[in-house]
């Protein structure tokens, strides 16, 4: 899932106020003793310009219906009911975290955080080659290590097929699960992610995904009709916002 890759943090907020760093300059450099009685810095003067954003918590809510005789007469259907509703918010958070277009109440997602978001063609390159040139401008002008690259399955197909010459399948053998990562870098199937582009970054150190409340179940017969019909409505919802620290932290590989 998309949101195991994204650190979870608690807010008691309406609103996330926070701060992105859209400058980064460092100056540590090694300095030697002076005992100078001037009021010339010694010590090397680094650059962080912070600019204030604001990102609203949203609502993320969904309800299934059920008869009151199915939670009597089937076996495990509380515990089936409880689990896909739960289930359809993680799976809507993976889109919104990669891809919400963050107009309220919709987050807003890696792919539309503008500023100095990282983009890499594909062109003529093998995908892998590709998808090392991301990683190169993520280490170079994005100062980060990426924590994870997510693909469409039908990309990472791709990849997981390739063979060298002689028909040896690089991503190991088919007797094999293979390894789920690119040049180092964890990768992550999902549908969520649009075919033919790739998202990485590290989120693992500048992103987040703020909870002001996490997931909670209530059932009631009290929606329309429900309660004439012996029928429950159980709902499940949560409050969060996603937020990037630095846009340059992250990027794509489009044209796959």
């Amino acid at each position: 899932a998309v949101i195991d890759a994204v650190p979870m943090l608690p807010t008691g907020m309406a609103a996330i106020k926070y701060m992105e760093e859209t400058t980064f300059t460092n100056a540590a450099v090694e300095t030697a003793e002076s005992t100078a009685t001037t009021a010339a810095d010694l010590i090397g003067e680094a650059t962080l310009a912070l600019t204030a954003r604001t990102m609203p918590v949203e609502w993320l809510p969904v309800f299934i219906p059920v008869t009151i005789q199915q939670m009597e007469d089937v076996e495990g259907i509380e515990a089936y009911v409880n689990y896909r509703p739960t289930e359809m918010l993680r799976m809507r958070l993976d889109g919104q975290i990669l891809t919400g277009d963050g107009a309220t109440p919709n987050l807003k997602g890696t792919l539309n955080i503008g500023g100095s978001l990282q983009t890499q063609a594909k062109g003529t390159d093998p995908t892998p080659d590709a998808v090392y040139k991301l990683f190169t401008k993520l280490r170079v002008t994005g100062k980060v290590r990426p924590s994870v690259i997510f693909f469409h399955p039908n990309d990472w197909q791709d990849i997981r097929l390739l063979r060298t010459a002689d028909g040896i399948y690089i991503w190991g053998s088919p007797m094999e699960a293979g390894p789920e990562r690119i040049w180092g870098v964890p990768a992550v199937q999902t549908t969520y992610c649009s075919e033919n582009t790739a998202i990485s970054g590290d989120y693992r150190n500048y992103s987040a995904l703020f909870t002001r409340r996490g997931i909670t179940l209530a059932v009631s017969d009290s929606h329309a009709f429900y309660f004439t019909r012996g029928m429950l409505a159980i709902r499940a919802d949560m409050r969060v916002a996603m937020v990037h620290f630095r846009t340059s932290a992250f990027g794509t590989v489009t044209g796959i």
